[in-house]
């Protein structure tokens, strides 16, 4: 969880919030005007293996670009876990929670967190599959997250698993 943080602290490659075509694994960008494929990564075959799937970053402003990715952490834990887990490692990193919140996410539960420290806001989804947790996270510097929220909330409400 501490990698996750200092990457999306640093990610700063340009690409806008992508909206993903109708089951023809394709990312459609109407701002930018292009389509893309999804690449067809093999799962890893190592059950402890993560991955991140999909990283888009923000325009930069001052240095600084806002960033949403989803992770695949295949760390055996439940939803609770996480959640402990998360808490514990934000504590030792000077990170407060704002808000919590339960939610489903196709027919699974799932916690939502707001999240804020060294100048990052953080939203997060975390939605246990299996041993999996699917994190979804959307972080930007705190005086550009105003602009960003109602992106990384779309974003965020539209994660679905299929």
């Amino acid at each position: 969880m501490r990698m996750l943080f200092v990457a999306m602290a640093v990610l700063s490659a340009s690409a806008s919030a992508v909206a993903a075509g109708p089951g023809d694994g394709m990312l459609h960008d109407p701002e930018y005007g292009f389509s893309v494929a999804v690449p067809a990564w093999p799962k890893p075959t190592d059950p402890a293996a993560s991955a991140t799937p999909v990283t888009f970053g923000g325009p930069a402003r001052d240095g600084r670009a806002p960033s949403c990715d989803v992770q695949i952490q295949h760390m055996g834990w439940t939803l609770s876990d996480f959640r402990a887990q998360t808490l514990e490692q934000f504590k030792s990193l000077g990170i407060t929670v704002d808000s919590e919140s339960r939610r489903r996410v196709s027919n699974r539960d799932a916690l939502m967190l707001v999240s804020s420290g060294h100048d990052l806001k953080i939203l997060s989804l975390a939605v246990q599959v299996d041993q999996a947790i699917y994190l979804v996270s959307c972080i930007a510097p705190v005086d550009q997250f105003p602009v960003y929220e109602a992106a990384f909330r779309r974003v965020i409400d539209s994660f679905a698993l299929n």
